[in-house]
């Protein structure tokens, strides 16, 4: 046969596996759908050829908002608590924007995966209207195995 052989994914332990619209937070172009293989010690991103792990001690966060909810917070935030700013501040710009239809009133839902990276916390985010089920169920598996008690954040 022609070319290489196509190398089988291994899917051992694999818990959940779903797909998502890239918004940011990964090396892909913005709306590329994005397959996310969730395994018990790393989410893998896969679009296209590019494949991304992160490894899931690296995760402080993972939750479901929408983009009411993401705007609301980065104005709130501006007085208020200076996580909730540095959280909202970067994805309230990413979101905030978004060309919006003033016509109709959707709420848009993300899935927001926060991790450690280098030196500060870093964001990847999803739009998961498609999927908001799939979504949900990665929430509860980051919920239940989440050993770490907070995130220290030194000013």
């Amino acid at each position: 046969m022609f070319g290489k052989k196509k190398e089988k994914k291994d899917l051992t332990n694999l818990s959940i596996y779903t797909a998502f619209h890239h918004i940011s937070g990964l090396p892909i172009v913005e709306d590329t759908l994005c397959e996310v293989y969730s395994f018990p010690d790393r989410l893998d991103f896969k679009a296209g050829t590019t494949e991304i792990t992160l490894s899931k001690d690296k995760i402080t966060d993972m939750s479901i908002k929408t983009d009411t909810e993401i705007q609301n917070q980065a104005v709130s935030s501006v007085g208020g608590a200076v996580a909730g700013g540095m959280l909202f501040g970067a994805i309230g710009a990413v979101i905030g924007g978004r060309a919006k239809n003033k016509k109709v009133k959707t709420v848009t839902k993300y899935l927001i995966i926060t991790y450690l990276g280098d030196t500060e916390p870093k964001f990847i985010i999803f739009d998961i209207k498609n999927n908001p089920q799939s979504a949900d169920k990665l929430v509860k598996e980051f919920q239940k195995t989440d050993s770490s008690s907070g995130v220290k954040i030194e000013l």
